[in-house]
């Protein structure tokens, strides 16, 4: 036995998501009248305006990313909050992959998709939305980019050593912007 009072561990459970080795626990909405016996759950503004806190961890000094806790608030609101955060704030991502020579294991397809996920720090407001998806690309709608990357043994090497080749692994840093115009004197590009 634990020696904590059903209102403690009702409040536990309530107000804690426990990280175990298979799974994330307690991560389900129990804020609402009714859920446990005995336990006054009822949403009031007033106590949510006194225990909900935003604390923010770090910003950065680019401006690009921020990282915050959101105290005292329901996990399914703060996930709300995450979902908005995802589709409303304005960011670039690769949309359109061209593959002339793919000599990889990796399909085009797959390829493509990873180019996609790989976060553009560009600033939005510096573009102007595409309005025709297939219309030509010029310097106020879109970024350029160029991945040409082979990989090579060297020679006289073991095959079976991973060492014994040069550029086997593919990171985002191989990835080089070509400006379209005059953005390289316009459009501000924050790399790493």
């Amino acid at each position: 036995m634990t020696g904590k009072s059903q209102e403690e561990i009702i409040d536990e459970l309530r107000t804690r998501i426990k990280l175990r080795d298979y799974g994330v626990e307690n991560t389900q909405s129990t804020d609402y009248p009714g859920t446990y016996e005995n336990y006054d759950d009822a949403w009031d503004f007033e106590k949510f305006k006194k225990n909900f806190k935003v604390v923010i961890n770090n910003y950065s000094a680019d401006k690009m990313e921020m990282g915050f806790d959101m105290i005292g608030i329901d996990a399914s609101i703060a996930n709300s909050f995450r979902r908005i955060l995802l589709s409303e704030v304005p960011t670039m991502a690769i949309e359109k992959v061209l593959i002339f020579n793919n000599t990889s294991v990796i399909q085009d397809e797959v390829l493509a998709h990873r180019l996609g996920l790989i976060p553009l720090k560009a600033d939005p407001s510096q573009f102007k939305f595409k309005s025709d998806p297939e219309g030509d690309n010029n310097q106020d709608d879109t970024l350029e980019y160029e991945l040409k990357i082979k990989c090579k043994l060297v020679k006289n090497a073991d095959r079976e050593d991973k060492k014994s080749y040069i550029d086997s692994k593919v990171l985002s840093n191989h990835i080089k912007w070509i400006p379209i115009g005059n953005q390289a004197e316009k459009v501000k590009i924050i790399s790493d």
